[in-house]
């Protein structure tokens, strides 16, 4: 198929370049006309574990175009839109930015293609949809619903491999052909319509970190009490309505997703006489627990005596450069209100903000160094070896 990618983040880039290495022509648009110059010279504009490999490869890389503005694109030929573009939170609000959304959908309402498949990607509350589209004169019914459950660090992966392929829609004809471009995937393809296809998409990112927030919290109670952490952690996640998957303690999570769709499930019920106290708290749970990390840093800091702290890992989590939400930074904020000396390092992201790792290396006197999330053995030893020379103390704030 002929396919148009609207926005050139996380979610654009990887679905388009793996439909374009499933044989589909990808057209990808970017309002960004530097980040487009970049992308047409194989230049990659985020790290994500094996996405350069398809920009290197000729067949995939012959089958994508990079264009900066709608009116380079030949869209009588094309079959599928997605709409990718971010829905970031609005900090005055307190609810979802559409801006962006609006001005993708008006753009693509003025092609000439009646049978364009227009999908959106872009995470959008329901009752967002019928406002944009009425204010750009679209018809909603027309509109598909493709949402994303990529992962950064493993997208390339989950876009390969998905859990499940989630469609909404009320054009059964344009549903049906978005159904096909996905023929070659094992996964179970849900049909529904918009509303539930969005309240799927924001439910799983509501249950994701309250799970993550119900290990953390868990993780002081069996810390004050005296327990095992991995005994307990272990012995709640072998049972099988349980299980052990993403129950792994963290210094608090984060990340450009979760924070803000925790946030606008909150707006969906607020006007109404709903009383969800469980999804309500998830944000306090998690500032709770970016509050205790900062304490034991401290505390361990002043116990032993340390000249500062170091913060291995700046980004949200393992295995991307993404600092949007990081908890590192917040902790790091706090423990310099605190007057904790702290420097942070991150093999992915070079800033003059950060240390690098031959000043790393270079310690000579005694520091907390923290772990923020798992990392590569080969750093790892490195990590030790600086410990073990500087007479530092290693805090892992995850490890069970």
């Amino acid at each position: 198929m002929n396919i148009v990618i609207i926005g050139t983040g996380y979610v654009g880039l990887v679905t388009g370049v793996g439909l374009a290495s499933l044989n589909n022509n990808v057209t990808f648009i970017d309002l960004d006309s530097d980040k487009i110059t970049n992308l047409s010279n194989k230049s990659l504009p985020f790290y994500e574990p094996d996405l350069e490999n398809y920009f290197t490869d000729k067949d995939t890389f012959n089958r994508m175009a990079f264009v900066s503005n709608y009116s380079d694109i030949d869209w009588k030929d094309q079959d599928i839109v997605f709409i990718c573009v971010q829905t970031p939170n609005n900090v005055e609000t307190n609810s979802v930015d559409t801006k962006f959304l609006e001005s993708a959908i008006s753009e693509v309402n003025s092609v000439q293609n009646k049978d364009l498949v227009i999908t959106i990607k872009s995470t959008i509350p329901p009752y967002e949809i019928d406002k944009i589209c009425e204010k750009v004169g679209l018809d909603s019914e027309s509109l598909t619903f493709n949402p994303e459950f990529l992962r950064e660090g493993t997208a390339v992966k989950d876009f390969f491999n998905p859990d499940r392929i989630v469609i909404g829609g009320n054009d059964k004809k344009k549903v049906n052909k978005l159904k096909d471009l996905y023929k070659e995937f094992k996964a179970e393809i849900i049909i529904t319509d918009p509303i539930s296809s969005q309240l799927i998409k924001y439910l799983s990112n509501t249950y994701l970190p309250l799970r993550l927030s119900f290990v953390n919290e868990a993780t002081r109670l069996v810390t004050n009490s005296g327990g095992n952490l991995t005994d307990v952690l272990k012995g709640v996640g072998m049972d099988s309505r349980i299980g052990p998957h993403y129950f792994r303690p963290s210094p608090a999570w984060g990340g450009s997703c979760f924070p803000k769709d925790v946030v606008e499930v909150n707006n969906f019920y607020e006007p109404t006489e709903l009383n969800l106290p469980l999804i309500s708290n998830i944000i306090e749970s998690n500032n709770i627990q970016t509050s205790w990390t900062t304490k034991m840093i401290k505390n361990i800091i002043d116990q032993k005596n340390l000249n500062g702290a170091i913060l291995v890992g700046a980004a949200f989590k393992e295995d991307t450069d993404d600092l949007r939400n990081s908890p590192t930074l917040d902790i790091s904020k706090q423990l310099t209100e605190m007057g904790v000396n702290v420097r942070i390092y991150d093999e992915l992201i070079e800033s003059e903000n950060f240390i690098m790792l031959n000043d790393f290396e270079k310690i000579d006197s005694p520091h907390l160094i923290a772990l923020m999330y798992p990392i590569n053995e080969t750093l790892l030893n490195k990590i030790n070896n600086i410990v073990n020379e500087s007479d530092s103390f290693l805090y892992i704030p995850w490890e069970l």
